[in-house]
Parts: C-alpha cells; sequence; structure tokens
C-alpha cells in the first residue's frame, strides 16, 4: 500500500491487519509535518512492514511487489492547493509515478490494483440529478486532472485487474488527522473560533468518512471477483451537502456560531454525486453520516484531542 502514513492509509492498514491470514506492506516517505504518524502505533506489528520510499523511485517499490496479491495506490500529493503549490511535483508523484507503479505491478504479476481517485473528477455538473460513475468527467483543477489521466490509462489496461475507488470528500477522526478538510476544519473551527469565514456556500459536494472509505477498499479488496474492471464512486448519496447545510448543522451543535458569508469566484466545483452502484454491485453501505462525523470531531476536541488543529501535522 502506497501513501501507507497518510489519512486513508493509516485507518484503512488497521482494518487489513484485523484479519490474521493478511500481511500489508506500507510505503510512505513521511516527508510531510505528520511523518509517520498515521502507522506509527502499528511499527511493530508483526505483519505490518513499513517501507520509507519515495514512490518516484519505481526501483526501490517493485523490490516490494513480486508476491503480492493486491496493490492498494493511495499516494499523492492530494488536494488543490497542495497541488497548486508545485505543479511539476504533483505531475510527477500523482501521474508518471502511478503509471510506472501499474507498470511494475503488472511486471510482478500483482492480482489486483486498486487506485484511489476523488469525486472531484466530476468538476461541474447539473445538481439537479446525481452523477454516477459513466457520468461526463470535468476536473478543473489540476489535481483532479492527474486522476482522470490514471484513470484513463487503467481504462486502457488489459493484463493488470484493476479498480477505481472514487472518494467523496473524506471527514472524521483518523489516526492522522486532518484539518485542511471541509468537515473537519468547519466543525473545529466553529467549536475553537466560534465563527465561519464561508465562501461557496450554494456549492454541492458529497462526503464519506474516513472509516468509511476505508471499509469501501477493503470490500473491493476482499472481493475482486465483483470489483476488477469496475468503478466506484465511494459514499452515499443521501451524503451531498453545501457548505451552507454544514453551517446549520453545526449551529444546531454549537447555538452561538457565526457565519461570515464569502462572495468569491475561485473554486467553482458543484456536484452531487450516486454511490448506487457500490451498493448494488458490492453491498457496501455507509455506517457514518456527517453530523455523527462533526459529533464525533467535538467529541475528541473537548477531551483535549487535538491541542493546536493549526499546526502543520494536521494539514497537506
Amino acid at each position: 500500500m502506497t501513501g501507507a502514513a497518510g489519512y486513508v492509509g493509516g485507518a484503512l492498514i488497521r482494518r487489513l491487519l484485523a484479519d490474521p491470514d493478511t500481511e500489508v506492506v506500507g510505503v510512505d516517505l513521511c516527508e510531510m509535518d505528520h511523518g509517520a504518524e498515521g502507522v506509527r502505533e502499528i511499527l511493530d506489528h508483526p505483519r505490518f512492514t513499513f517501507a520509507r520510499e519515495d514512490v518516484r523511485n519505481t526501483e526501490a517499490l517493485a523490490k516490494l511487489l513480486p508476491g503480492t496479491d493486491a496493490v492498494v495506490h493511495l499516494a499523492a500529493i492530494v488536494g488543490d492547493p497542495a497541488g497548486r503549490r508545485d505543479p511539476d511535483a504533483t505531475r510527477a508523484i500523482n501521474v508518471d509515478a502511478s503509471l510506472a507503479l501499474i507498470d511494475a505491478a503488472r511486471a510482478a504479476g500483482a492480482g489486483h490494483l486498486v487506485f484511489v481517485s476523488t469525486c472531484s473528477n466530476y468538476g461541474v455538473s447539473d445538481t439537479s440529478t446525481l452523477v454516477t460513475e459513466d457520468g461526463e468527467l470535468n476536473p478543473v483543477s489540476l489535481y483532479a486532472e492527474t486522476k482522470v489521466a490514471v484513470e484513463t490509462k487503467l481504462m486502457q489496461e488489459t493484463e493488470l485487474p484493476w479498480t477505481v475507488c472514487r472518494f467523496a470528500t473524506v471527514y472524521g477522526v483518523a489516526p492522522r488527522m486532518r484539518f485542511d478538510l471541509t468537515v473537519n476544519e468547519f466543525t473545529i473551527d466553529a467549536l475553537n473560533e466560534g465563527v465561519l469565514e464561508i465562501y461557496g456556500e450554494q456549492f454541492w459536494r458529497p462526503y464519506v468518512h474516513v472509516e468509511d472509505a476505508a471499509r469501501a477498499v477493503e470490500l473491493v479488496l476482499a472481493t475482486p471477483e465483483k470489483s476488477r474492471g469496475r468503478v466506484f464512486n465511494v459514499g452515499n448519496s443521501d451524503e451531498n451537502y453545501t457548505k451552507r447545510m454544514m453551517y446549520e448543522l453545526l449551529k444546531e451543535r454549537l447555538p452561538e456560531l457565526r457565519a461570515e458569508w464569502v462572495k468569491i469566484d475561485e473554486d467553482p466545483r458543484s456536484y452531487k454525486v450516486s454511490f448506487q452502484r457500490i451498493t448494488d454491485e458490492l453491498g457496501f453501505r455507509t455506517t457514518w453520516t456527517v453530523p455523527t462525523g462533526m459529533d464525533q470531531i467535538l467529541q475528541h476536541a473537548r477531551a483535549g484531542a487535538f491541542p493546536d488543529p493549526k499546526a502543520g501535522r494536521f494539514r497537506n
């Protein structure tokens, strides 16, 4: 698994290791402020091997692949702000390294490659309906463009079995916590500052809890006969929200909360997504909602779990 020490990676590895017959090799450079935080507590697990490697070092990754049943590719420069900061590195990691890993996995005879992508690929769509996996891809950011580029390559792959998981925007408490994701950021700022500065309050996005995202990948790995060669949106069709709706949910929990509505033109993404395919074909159902995720974050924060949520280790 690449991106093993990240937000989703830490949650997913713990789920996989719960199966006594599963061994996991995790790859992560741990170059960011959070370091190995996502896996620190399990580094000594007898069925977990951790390699601090750059995914751009294809030769190093290729040595880890022989005998692998499945590859989960999470590693990426994630999100629009991070992608804009260094476009060249974003393309090198998100596209070039991903395509090289696909080639290496094929050469090693891996039985399954799961590529984690994003619903941001839909960009701007008609929000009077729910966009499905067959809907038009309309990326409006470099991050989404890189994901579409790799998906396009996988669609042409005939030898290496693959599955694409397009995650909704992820939220919730995880071993490696992030506060640069909308639900998490809104919730912690609402609690600590009492005011939210909100732009694009009318735009729609889907959301999925980090544990549910991890469960979906776990299910894809466990049902290769159903998931290979398929693209799945990962989330729940009832979990499409606008920022205004999230503000109202938080105000129910924090009555003194205020909002400052900001009108700016950037980030025009707006899309409502259907997650019916993963339910119909794999039987997947989410166990969290945005409101229960907000409650989880508030509970942990009030218990002192995040004394400095503005710290770099909580951000990409």
